[in-house]
């Protein structure tokens, strides 16, 4: 994607999220809506079929809809998701829908002061480790944090951290590449 394109997806997702964020502080359901599209965010980290699901033009908007519907129903998600949806499948914004997910979580963590921290490791870290991470990034932060953990194997090993527009890349992939580089250079 170029930048223009992918400034415009930002864009997109920002005015959609920031829709949907007031129409939840009005109903007074923020915090359900976002544990209910959370859902969303599980199948597309665990299911690449459900990847290809959201940004395939051949698959109808109508189908796409159906299928969200169907996880929701199961999960007694808000009626205001159901009108959401609606309004996605009408302008065909499927392929935006985790971007506007992930806008809405932060837009929600901006509103509450915290700012949402990022922590991506190659394996599944265990109860201590994670307390051990949030008890120094506070420490160092000192902020209220909202923290995700999230797992990529492509990394190989160490971490990465995302603090709102600040990353910290200690896996061992960016080692590697950087290590790549310099090596090319000296040829």
């Amino acid at each position: 994607m170029s930048a223009k394109e992918l400034s415009s997806v930002g864009l997109l997702s920002d005015r959609y999220a920031s829709a949907l964020y007031e129409l939840g502080t009005e109903q007074n359901c923020v915090e359900k809506i976002i544990l209910d599209l959370k859902e969303i965010l599980k199948y597309y980290d665990e299911n690449k079929d459900f990847i290809l699901l959201l940004k395939n033009p051949l698959i109808s908007s109508i189908d796409k809809k159906n299928v969200l519907n169907y996880i929701f129903q199961k999960n007694n998600a808000h009626n205001l998701i159901k009108n959401f949806l609606e309004v996605v499948s009408k302008n065909k914004r499927f392929p935006l829908l985790i971007s506007i997910i992930k806008r809405l979580i932060d837009i929600n963590s901006e509103k509450r002061g915290s700012i949402l921290t990022t922590i991506t490791s190659a394996e599944n870290l265990s109860e201590q480790q994670k307390e051990n991470i949030v008890e120094k990034l506070k420490s160092k932060l000192g902020k209220d944090l909202s923290i995700n953990f999230k797992i990529d194997k492509s990394i190989i090993g160490g971490l990465i951290i995302r603090h709102g527009s600040k990353m910290i890349d200690s896996s061992l992939k960016s080692k590697i590449n950087k290590l790549k580089l310099v090596m090319k250079e000296t040829q």
